[in-house]
């Protein structure tokens, strides 16, 4: 962090007034059917005026996509085996994609998305009840495979999805059929997953796993540091564990406002060696894009030196978009719940910083990074489909990128 110091004052000193603009007005125009010929034109200027190239096949979004399909195309082929041998092999070396999703969670998401996916489509078309014939021929692969911790995650992903498939999809906010359903397949997870121990495996995945599972556990609230410390001690290199960690410890969840600063300070001293005092970032920032309190007890000049200390050690393209659009939109509108004046004062601070990030590191555009990043208050719980979540991030991204230079030019 010393050594930053210098850097760092230079970062704020250079740090102009920008009228914010309207990400309101933005998302409206990208509902729009379609755009006149007048206004394409007009995008396509935009484009040469930002002059950075938009790449849709991404290094992160090519890995993703191919550890999925063979999740999937293993299951397909009733090659447990071999699924469950890769998913382990995955864990033993903590192999992550370049954004650092964990491989062995993107295969046991193909393996179990066969049989999540009618199960979601059921409920949120609202058409009949769910088969749950998938979910029993997946025990039956489990019970063959007793004690093997690569079958046994995905079973109890199934659930855990499928959980919150009864959850999110619930009529009203007290369903109780729903709820009860979503309990009971959060209780069977745990069971599940009950039989192993993370430690004495060694397995990052079982530990996450876990994690993940907490929503259906009655201590979740006195469990949930030590769980996500045995997480992070397990596999230190993903910042995925951490923003996770940080949203579980929003009140909402399973923690404080206060749990969170402490949590995410403490993170710093476990994961120095690796992250310098990134991870004290990492922790906050799902936080703040989901809860305007989570700016509370923020430290903006640690979360600041945290940026720094992240960049200097992961300078990849999906980094830099994903740190760009964070700053400079999620940043730019306030999160769910009450923002107060001195929270909004700091997010204010964090959405200048985009300036530093995107000159120094931003060369092309992740179109879909962009549209992840659009503030939770403009977009649905659906996840968007990648082709318009391509569509929607390409003009997003050049929209904010070319307002940015027009403002700073005057």
């Amino acid at each position: 962090m010393n050594a930053n110091t210098g850097l760092f004052d230079q970062i704020k000193s250079v740090f102009s007034p920008h009228k914010p603009y309207k990400v309101s007005e933005m998302i409206a125009h990208l509902d729009e059917p379609f755009r006149t010929p007048e206004q394409d034109v007009l995008f396509r200027e935009m484009q040469e005026y930002v002059n950075l190239p938009l790449v849709t096949d991404t290094d992160e979004e090519l890995e993703r996509s191919w550890y999925f399909l063979r999740g999937q195309k293993l299951v397909r082929q009733e090659n447990w085996e071999t699924l469950s041998d890769e998913i382990k092999k995955a864990d033993a070396i903590h192999a992550n994609t370049i954004g650092g999703i964990p491989i062995a969670e993107l295969l046991t998401r193909g393996a179990r998305m066969d049989v999540v996916r009618p199960i979601e489509m059921s409920l949120k078309l609202n058409q009949q009840l769910p088969t749950t014939a998938g979910l029993a021929d997946y025990h039956g692969v489990l019970n063959d495979h007793l004690g093997d911790y690569g079958v046994a995650l995905i079973v109890a992903y199934a659930h855990i999805d499928a959980g919150w498939a009864w959850h999110d999809y619930a009529p009203t906010e007290n369903a109780e059929t729903h709820l009860n359903t979503f309990r009971r397949h959060f209780r069977l997870a745990n069971q599940i997953l009950a039989g192993y121990d993370p430690l004495a495996e060694g397995s990052a995945a079982l530990a996450a796993a876990q994690c993940a599972a907490l929503a259906g556990r009655s201590d979740a609230q006195s469990v949930v540091v030590n769980c996500y410390q045995d997480l992070i001690d397990l596999d230190p290199t993903s910042p995925q564990h951490m923003r996770q960690f940080g949203q579980h410890l929003l009140p909402s969840w399973f923690g404080s406002y206060q749990k969170l600063e402490d949590s995410a300070r403490g993170q710093i001293e476990y994961t120095s060696d690796i992250w310098g005092s990134g991870a004290y970032a990492w922790m906050y920032f799902d936080a703040l894009a989901n809860d305007a309190g989570a700016f509370e007890h923020l430290d903006v000049d640690l979360f600041l030196g945290g940026i720094l200390d992240i960049f200097e050690r992961q300078t990849d393209q999906h980094t830099a978009n994903l740190w760009s659009a964070y700053l400079s939109l999620t940043m730019a509108e306030p999160a769910l719940g009450h923002e107060t004046a001195i929270a909004k004062r700091k997010r204010l601070r964090l959405k200048e910083t985009a300036d530093w990030v995107i000159d120094a590191h931003l060369t092309e555009i992740h179109p879909v990074v962009w549209s992840d990043a659009i503030p939770r208050v403009f977009v649905e719980a659906d996840s968007t489909d990648v082709e318009t979540a391509n569509i929607r991030g390409s003009e997003i991204a050049t929209r904010v990128l070319y307002d940015r230079i027009l403002q700073m030019r005057g």
